[in-house]
């Protein structure tokens, strides 16, 4: 659009002026020609009157002749800088006027030759001057009212110079309400767009704009231009209220819309295919413009799922967006089998694109697209080990070929805080910082070309950020943009969030299995059936040994905190593993019961740390991770039959009956075979039921436990391993009622187990 609006604002009223008079001094340029001949012609008047009558007529003659021969002289050696052309048509106009003017004191305005030499001589020195003007405006000419026939030239022109860009023209190509984009021509061979972009600030001064009114930016076709777009920076400087989503019901393919650009146009984003690192200090509105902001538009696309992890605020970030989730960890324990569980899905993916003839993920391919976002990237990388550091690493090389893609965030992310080949995978988005040195870490190498300033915003406008990734456009990866404001206050948003999240529930979704598999989603209807049928026998021996399988893994992560650091308390394990007293207190029991650790010293609770931390330590802690606790899981899912019965620590043992002697006797082998032979123990049981067509069972199956018996391992062990053929394809896991179930669907990878099977 070229036209431009009554009522434009670039940046504030009196630009809008500076701009109207450097409009209307276009047509000024021609007036004053025309003004000289009407002073010439009433000085010449005034002359005769008093000077045109003998004997002063004669020194009036004398007087006229010398001062037109030292003007002409005069005019003359003033323009030598001037071309040939220009220095005699002003040479020329001199001596006329003057002579004219002499001609006119001595006979008088009302002799015919004097006012036909005015009429026609006066109208050709005039017109050939604006003739003159008007094609060196045209040419685009180095002089102040050289505008190129727009107002942005004329600002541009007056301040060009002064910013170190002689030579370059500027003219207006875009108008809208919001903004003037124009494309700047460079002296080729001269000047780059880098050279424009390092001079923007000067700009802004020589045009008397406030400070980042000027976006300059390259453009790909041509190295001797470049686009310039001015607009008002204060639009952005207040909340922008969400104006809901986008593209509700459509598939993730189309662009997201996070917030609004300085100049007036929609953040869109097609966030498929690339990873995003959200960087900004404290206060400065990462959460909201980064998280949700994003999240409630992934949320409302229909192939589309969210898995977040945040071990730092629980549910102060993410929780109002709870329902909208497919997963979201707030334990370490949790965010870990979160890590591996993904780790193993993604060769899944990739294989099943592959057979279904895929090179990537593409919309209606019929796998759901993965999006892991992780608040506070740094807090869960310092808790993690070496071994899911390097499996989160994997996914985030692998993920996006798999349909995938990881949003990190976090306040600083330096080599310090994150691997460098987190961050090296990472589109950017950079909110306000409070240091200059931090920059460098938020924003794209291209964003530092063009002097992004995050660190002058820092908190005072919290939502304001930098974006730069796949698809944005040229002239917006260094324009500031506003992310939306959902609400006047803290609580208003939560609600808004959270009424947002409840209209999008995650669990009405049709996914994929791979999906599905690791979605934990609740709805009104599971809460409803649970409550209408009671769990049963078999459910809560389901709870039990889910239970003793993650105690197991949190008992492990325990165990190798506290020999590392060679100390233990409630209180350090409460603050490495973000669980709750009781269960620290619980953990310590265990590991004591394991040798791990001593007993607490006196009125302390520390405890003494019983095993050195060297290559046997990594055993026992894999071996805790396989065989959990029995103790610690009994006592958690077990009511006391009769709390009026009591015992104290000197009171006698009592034996077992004879009948309790028989039955303790009966569940436990005589030998306990090696992890090798229990599993093909155990893929013999799965063969033998998958030939007899019964494909479905849980993990308390009489004939299963019968299995488990004979091997010698305990409930921990055996969770472990369905859970682990679950994630490698053998098993789907389901629901029946209130009960966990694993159906037998691909027996493939057990004949790799065994190569001497499949041979």
């Amino acid at each position: 659009m070229r036209g431009k609006t009554p009522s434009l604002q670039l940046v504030q009223d009196a630009t809008t002026e500076r701009l109207v008079v450097s409009a209307v001094s276009k047509v000024g340029v021609l007036v004053p020609p025309w003004i000289l001949i009407l002073i010439v012609t009433g000085a010449a008047a005034l002359s005769n009157r008093l000077w045109g009558e003998p004997p002063e007529v004669a020194w009036a003659a004398v007087g006229c002749t010398l001062g037109t021969v030292v003007l002409t002289g005069l005019t003359w050696a003033i323009t030598h800088a001037r071309r040939m052309v220009g220095r005699l048509h002003a040479t020329l106009t001199t001596a006329c006027a003057c002579a004219w003017f002499t001609a006119a004191t001595i006979a008088g305005l009302d002799v015919p030759v004097i006012y036909g030499s005015l009429f026609f001589g006066g109208l050709t020195l005039a017109v050939s001057w604006n003739i003159r003007t008007v094609i060196r405006l045209a040419a685009g000419d180095d002089s102040d009212f050289a505008s190129g026939g727009d107002a942005l030239s004329a600002l541009f022109n007056r301040s060009k110079e002064q910013a170190g860009l002689k030579g370059a023209k500027a003219r207006v190509i875009e108008v809208t309400d919001h903004k003037v984009k124009g494309q700047m021509q460079l002296p080729p061979g001269e000047k780059t767009a880098d050279d424009a972009i390092k001079a923007t600030d000067r700009l802004e001064s020589g045009m008397q704009l406030p400070p980042g009114s000027v976006t300059i930016a390259r453009d790909d076709d041509r190295a001797d231009r470049a686009f310039v777009t001015v607009s008002n920076p204060r639009t952005i400087r207040e909340p922008v209220p969400w104006p809901g989503p986008s593209h509700p019901g459509a598939s993730i393919d189309q662009p997201v819309r996070p917030g609004l650009y300085q100049d007036g146009d929609d953040v869109l984003v097609r966030f498929v295919g690339f990873h995003l690192q959200v960087m900004g200090m404290s206060g400065s509105g990462k959460s909201i413009g980064g998280a949700w902001n994003l999240c409630a538009e992934i949320m409302t696309r229909t192939d589309a799922a969210i898995f977040s992890i945040d071990i730092s605020k629980d549910d102060q970030t993410m929780g109002p967006l709870r329902e909208g989730l497919h997963r979201l960890e707030t334990s370490k324990a949790g965010a870990v089998d979160l890590i591996r569980a993904l780790h193993k899905a993604i060769p899944q993916r990739t294989k099943w694109l592959s057979e279904h003839n895929y090179s990537k993920w593409e919309p209606g391919c019929g796998l759901t697209y993965w999006y892991l976002h992780i608040e506070e990237i740094a807090k869960l990388v310092n808790e993690l080990s070496a071994d899911d550091e390097e499996k989160l690493s994997e996914i985030l090389k692998e993920l996006r070929s798999a349909g995938g893609s990881v949003i990190l965030s976090l306040q600083r992310a330096d080599y310090t805080q994150i691997p460098t080949i987190f961050r090296s995978q990472m589109a950017k988005m950079c909110f306000g910082l409070n240091d200059p040195d931090d920059v460098k870490y938020g924003v794209s190498a291209r964003q530092r070309k063009a002097d992004a300033a995050p660190h002058e915003w820092e908190v005072h406008y919290p939502g304001m950020a930098l974006l730069d990734a796949p698809g944005i456009r040229t002239t917006h990866y260094a324009m500031p943009l506003r992310t939306y404001s959902w609400g006047r206050d803290s609580r208003e948003e939560r609600a808004a969030m959270k009424a947002h999240a409840a209209a999008w529930p995650a669990a009405a979704k049709q996914v994929d299995p791979f999906t599905a598999a690791l979605s934990r989603t609740t709805t009104p209807a599971t809460t409803l059936a649970a409550a209408s049928n009671p769990p049963t026998e078999e459910a809560d021996l389901d709870e039990r040994e889910q239970f003793a399988a993650d105690f197991a893994e949190l008992l492990a992560d325990a165990a190798e905190l506290v020999i590392a650091a060679q100390r233990a308390t409630p209180a350090m394990l409460q603050r490495k593993l973000r669980i709750t007293w009781e269960d620290c207190l619980r953990l310590l029991e265990a590991l004591e019961r394991k040798g791990v650790v001593g007993p607490p010293a006196p009125d302390s609770d520390a405890r003494p740390t019983l095993v050195a931390a060297d290559d046997a330590a990594r055993d026992l802690v894999e071996q805790l991770r396989q065989a959990g606790d029995p103790v610690a899981a009994a006592l958690a899912h077990s009511d006391d039959p009769d709390p009026a019965i009591t015992a104290g620590p000197d009171d006698a043992i009592q034996q077992p009956t004879p009948e309790e002697a028989s039955a303790l006797q009966a569940d436990g082998p005589t030998l306990k075979l090696d992890p090798a032979q229990s599993r093909a123990l155990l893929y013999a049981w799965l063969r033998q039921r998958h030939q007899a067509g019964r494909l479905t069972f849980t993990a308390s199956d009489d004939d299963l436990t019968e299995v488990r018996q004979r091997t010698g391992q305990g409930r921990t062990w055996i969770y472990n391993v369905l859970t682990d053929l679950t994630g490698r394809g053998v098993l789907n896991a389901g629901k029946s009622g209130t009960s966990k179930t694993f159906t037998i669907v691909d027996l493939g990878p057990l004949d790799r187990d065994e190569p001497g099977r499949a041979a």
